[in-house]
């Protein structure tokens, strides 16, 4: 007699569960490693900043107002090295370590990134190589630990990201302008060479407005409304008033952020677009982009009043930007930008000026904490409010606007790693750390 098996009722949902967990097992077993392709790379130090900085000086232009064609030279040391800046200052990539080697019509790139687990780290490691095409520049051999991605699948998933950042940031065809005005990208054994059209309006847009490059339909909308904000203290004052102190904006302002976050908005987002929009009046940049059609006059084309601090526009500039790139970009950016355009300035315009400097610093400073944490936010929130005169958030700088030549800082200081610069710095830095807007309330 034939026994008739019985199959057990559990067998075909531990099938259907098992089959695709046995999949991403073995695709995690593709993916991920138990060590890292590139070591993780030291924390950078003040020559190492030092040394980008003249990086960039170096292969700036004489005249940054006049067009004109523009070559840089990078080798692999120095392009990791920028790498590896930009990676430790980009919120969240802190620990992802990446490796450039330069050859022959190629470049290789391998990245590590950390996975923390309960049981031991993992690594997805990434493997891709940048070619030469035209006048583009073509990723291929994409490799994701030992899972190799096809080149058509790149270029597909490229293109789609393009096209969703196109639809989700008003400021990308900025990115897109400037892409475009590069002419060639030359490969060849440890060195990188790139050839561009020099366009001065285009890179003013893009300086004005590197803390909005890539602002959401959310930042957009707070951004407008700041700076509506803004416009209504403006036609506040007096017809026969020019100017006025930042204090006069900073103080409502941040009072007006404190009243958002009160009725359940972020802390640190309200104070990043509340920055931008200060940058965007006091820099006197062009607010069309944000406003959607009909749009608003009084927005678009709204009443001047030159901002001071210390009765200088050129330190409320500075400052202002310097607040709204940390609040976007972090502070260790925004100082390298700040440091090198007075670079650039001692060799080729007014000099380096400690002036100058001091303003970049505050205001990377009152950027950075203000979007810090929650926690840190909403203090800046309370400390502004508690201003009561300009060296609060600023410490006096020298009336002097003359700034320091090359040779006559080579002269004084002989390089920026030297001992007498370095005390120079540490003094302003001390300055501004014992301001009272970066007391505790």
């Amino acid at each position: 007699m034939t026994k008739i098996r019985n199959s057990s009722p559990f067998r075909l949902p531990l099938l259907i569960i098992g089959l695709p967990l046995l999949l991403l097992l073995l695709l995690a077993a593709l993916l991920l490693q138990t060590s890292p392709a590139v070591p993780r790379n030291p924390t950078l130090d003040n020559p190492a900043i030092n040394t980008i900085e003249q990086l960039l000086v170096d292969n700036g232009p004489a005249s940054i107002s006049s067009p004109g064609e523009l070559t840089l030279h990078l080798d692999a040391d120095e392009l990791n090295l920028l790498a590896a800046f930009l990676l430790q200052n980009i919120p969240g990539m802190q620990e992802v370590t990446a490796d450039v080697a330069l050859q022959q019509g190629n470049a290789l790139v391998n990245l590590s990134m950390p996975l923390r687990t309960p049981l031991t780290p993992l690594y997805l490691n990434v493997h891709a190589g940048v070619r030469e095409r035209g006048e583009s520049l073509d990723l291929f051999a994409l490799r994701l630990g030992r899972l190799p991605v096809p080149d058509a699948l790149v270029h597909f998933l490229i293109a789609r990201m393009q096209a969703r950042m196109a639809g989700a940031y008003v400021n990308y065809q900025e990115l897109v302008d400037l892409q475009q005005s590069l002419r060639t990208v030359s490969f060849e054994e440890n060195l990188l060479e790139i050839t561009l059209d020099w366009d001065p309006r285009l890179l003013a847009r893009v300086q004005t407005q590197a803390e909005q490059l890539l602002l959401s339909a959310d930042d957009k909308a707070r951004i407008v409304h700041y700076f509506g904000r803004i416009v209504t203290i403006v036609e506040a004052q007096p017809q026969d008033v020019s100017s006025i102190s930042l204090s006069l904006l900073l103080v409502p302002l941040f009072q007006n952020a404190q009243e958002r976050v009160a009725a359940g908005e972020d802390p640190v987002t309200e104070n990043r677009s509340l920055l931008q929009a200060l940058s965007l009046y006091v820099n006197e940049s062009d607010l069309s982009q944000l406003i959607e059609p009909p749009g608003a006059a009084a927005l678009i084309t709204p009443r001047r009043l030159t901002v001071t601090i210390q009765h200088r526009p050129d330190l409320a500039q500075h400052f202002t930007s310097s607040a709204a790139m940390s609040a976007t970009v972090g502070a260790g950016v925004a100082g390298l930008l700040s440091t090198s355009k007075e670079v650039h300035d001692a060799r080729y315009r007014t000099g380096f000026s400690f002036s100058d400097l001091t303003a970049n610093s505050a205001g990377a400073a009152l950027g950075n904490k203000a979007t810090a944490s929650p926690t840190e936010a909403r203090q800046m929130q309370a400390s502004v409010q508690s201003i009561a005169a300009e060296t609060d958030y600023m410490p006096p700088v020298s009336r002097d606007n003359a700034g320091l030549s090359e040779n006559d800082f080579s002269a004084q200081y002989t390089d920026r790693n030297s001992e007498a610069y370095m005390a120079r710095i540490s003094a302003i830095d001390e300055q501004i750390a014992s301001l009272a807007v970066f007391q505790q309330p």
